[in-house]
């Protein structure tokens, strides 16, 4: 038969508890018909803690005259029956930890954002490498010389993509409001407000740049300084919400991984 008491440091005495263990308890598991006292020491306790409770256990087995007990301080090689009583006893804080550990608490759920999370990092990046095709344009001296209707279809392409990234961060957001994660609907609010900014951005069209010399209703001469400093303006603007994003995708593969594999 086992028995189980928790130390009362502040009082400085045994106290039987038979229910539940925190990490910060010390206690003692008392084998009757082993006669052995196993001394478990949580892993947020400490060695003080221990000391003086094993200062302590004359009185505890004052309780039991009749038995002449030996004392086992538990470290790594744990007997079963008595790590099935630890577990027990620790089962509620476990699922607490698992609770907080598991922020998603649905399968369907954690797909979902899996997915869009995915396609809304992925999309932006297909629209800069869309934008940044433009370094490759026919350099005449100092200019990029541009059709009107393929820069038209430039920046309608990047302006797709960019919106539909902010349709996937809005799904997001209300995944991340369902499973109450706050860390999602901020990230994925960062994405919908930058890339609002850079619909707005894009948006301009034709005024995006001061056209240069030569430029007719079908040809257009854009400087390549200014073209640098755009792609510069629009990749500094990607980077604000995917670093975050990015950095929030692998941590919830590791996290998750065994309900998605």
């Amino acid at each position: 038969m086992l028995k189980t008491y928790i130390f009362d440091e502040a009082n400085k005495k045994w106290i039987e508890e038979d229910k539940s263990l925190l990490y910060h308890d010390l206690c003692a598991i008392l084998d009757e018909e082993r006669n052995t006292i196993y001394l478990w020491n949580g892993p947020k306790s400490s060695q003080e803690k221990l000391k003086k409770g094993y200062g302590l256990l004359e009185s505890l087995m004052s309780y039991y005259p009749t038995i002449n007990f030996q004392l086992l301080v538990l470290k790594k090689k744990v007997p079963n029956h008595i790590q099935n009583r630890i577990d027990i006893m620790l089962y509620e804080l476990k699922q607490k930890d698992k609770k907080d550990y598991y922020k998603f608490s649905r399968f369907a759920t954690i797909r979902s954002y899996l997915i869009f999370l995915l396609v809304s990092i992925i999309l932006p990046v297909l629209s800069f490498v869309n934008l940044i095709s433009s370094l490759f344009w026919i350099k005449i001296d100092a200019n990029f010389k541009i059709g009107a209707e393929v820069y038209d279809n430039w920046l309608l392409i990047s302006f797709i993509l960019i919106v539909l990234s902010l349709i996937f961060f809005s799904i997001i957001i209300l995944i991340g409001i369902i499973e109450i994660e706050y860390q999602v609907i901020v990230f994925s609010l960062l994405g919908i407000l930058v890339c609002g900014g850079l619909i707005a951005y894009l948006q301009q069209g034709i005024f995006l740049f001061l056209f240069q010399e030569g430029s007719s209703s079908s040809i257009y001469y854009i400087k390549q300084n200014d073209m640098v400093e755009f792609l510069i303006v629009v990749a500094l603007g990607i980077i604000v919400f995917e670093v975050p994003n990015v950095i929030k995708l692998f941590s919830f593969i590791k996290t998750y991984r065994k309900f998605v594999f």
